[in-house]
């Protein structure tokens, strides 16, 4: 007794294979997607890198444990109030280039920029807080931080007016 049920068997067999093998071939395409590293990835790990560094610089050394009125203030506002720009390139540019292994550092550049009101004539103003040697790139990002001084030294650099006050730091960083 022979009838055509094993040739059936046989074209349901072979319709099978091939519409798995189409099905695997379909979803092997449709699941590769290919893309370029994202560069706001990169952009956010760099403005988190220097907001850090400018949270460094901006805490007080005084605690607890060292309640000496003399380091109520952190580097960053001594460095605003005295220095003028110079300490705080080297500080903020060790902080921004270091790696884990202290034989190596990274190539990263900034500029910085101080912003304060003029209490005489209301105006808006800035001045140039530490400039890089290298021309800064397109892809930059910008970090601000809100820093009180009162400048009540000898030294002030920048003219601000002795009083509590408020000035904005805004670094530009990039990738050199």
């Amino acid at each position: 007794m022979v009838n055509n049920i094993g040739q059936l068997y046989t074209i349901e067999g072979v319709a099978a294979g091939v519409l798995m093998v189409f099905t695997a071939y379909l979803v092997i395409n449709s699941t590769t997607v290919i893309t370029p590293q994202d560069i706001h990835i990169i952009d956010l790990q760099l403005e988190q890198l220097g907001n850090d560094a400018l949270s460094v610089l901006d805490t007080p050394n005084s605690s607890v444990l060292n309640p000496d009125p003399a380091e109520n203030k952190s580097y960053l506002q001594r460095q605003i109030e005295n220095d003028g720009g110079n300490a705080f390139g080297q500080n903020f540019s060790f902080l921004i280039n270091s790696k884990v292994n202290p034989y190596e550092s990274d190539n990263l550049n900034f500029n910085a920029t101080i912003y304060y009101r003029d209490s005489a004539t209301g105006q808006l103003r800035m001045e140039e807080f530490y400039q890089s040697a290298n021309y800064y790139r397109e892809n930059a990002v910008k970090v601000k931080r809100w820093v009180y001084v009162n400048p009540t030294g000898q030294n002030n650099p920048f003219g601000l007016e002795e009083r509590d006050q408020v000035v904005l730091v805004e670094v530009l960083l990039w990738r050199g």
